[in-house]
């Protein structure tokens, strides 16, 4: 495997293929190819496979983050040169009341999500047995007109955005109905530079992605609807 992820980026001997082929013929529509590919190895009797990315950087990285199946798919190569993600450094604010100790540090990691994240929050609210914890941005009573934003330090030109909602523990926790909204500088374009990200930097909100009960919303310059920022 030159690649942790999916179907690319897998190498197999040229004798093996026509083999390949008829199998994932018989059962591609059992299951996606990535899966059966895991199925095949075990029935050619590759207990343990061979993962050239484990010591080595990705030859091979997923572009954007659109599913071939449907849906998103948000997991990334960490060894394949810069994430789709950045993250630019900013600041989040929001007006609403939030379950004690899930707060707004974890919506959003500057830099991308740390390596080796393990977060300590209340844990008797939710309880969690998995040996690595997740906290999560848990806001309760939500009213119309309040308000999650992210104020980037300096003013940044958008290609993605990806925001996810609710959490496996608690299904029915979604936002039934929300809208996405960006904004440019009241400044001109760097004039915000050096000073704390706020609130008042902001110019007037433009609507982005309409939100009603779904669990993953993105949006991409140029292949998503609008093409691009209002």
């Amino acid at each position: 495997d030159f690649s942790q992820l999916g179907f690319i980026g897998k190498m197999f001997q040229s004798d093996e293929l026509t083999r390949l082929g008829q199998f994932l013929l018989l059962f591609y529509d059992q299951m996606p190819c990535d899966l059966l590919l895991g199925q095949w190895q075990l029935a050619m009797t590759q207990g343990k496979k061979i993962e050239y990315w484990k010591s080595h950087p990705s030859l091979f990285q997923h572009v954007g983050i659109f599913r071939s199946l449907g849906g998103f798919q948000p997991l990334q190569e960490r060894k394949f040169g810069k994430l789709l993600f950045d993250n630019p450094p900013g600041t989040i604010f929001s007006d609403m009341s939030v379950v004690p100790t899930y707060e707004g540090k974890f919506i959003y990691f500057s830099g991308g999500e740390p390596e080796g994240r393990n977060d300590v929050c209340d844990f008797k609210a939710s309880p969690q047995k998995a040996k690595v914890k997740r906290c999560w941005f848990w806001a309760k009573k939500i009213e119309a007109g309040q308000h999650v934003t992210l104020v980037f330090e300096t003013a940044t030109p958008v290609k993605a955005a990806f925001i996810e909602f609710g959490s496996e523990k608690h299904p029915q926790d979604l936002l039934e109905n929300g809208m996405v909204q960006v904004a440019g500088s009241k400044n001109s374009p760097g004039s915000a530079n050096g000073r704390a990200a706020r609130l008042e930097h902001c110019g007037e909100f433009q609507d982005l992605i309409e939100v009603k009960k779904e669990k993953m919303v993105y949006w991409e310059e140029g292949a998503s609807s609008p093409k691009t920022l209002p």
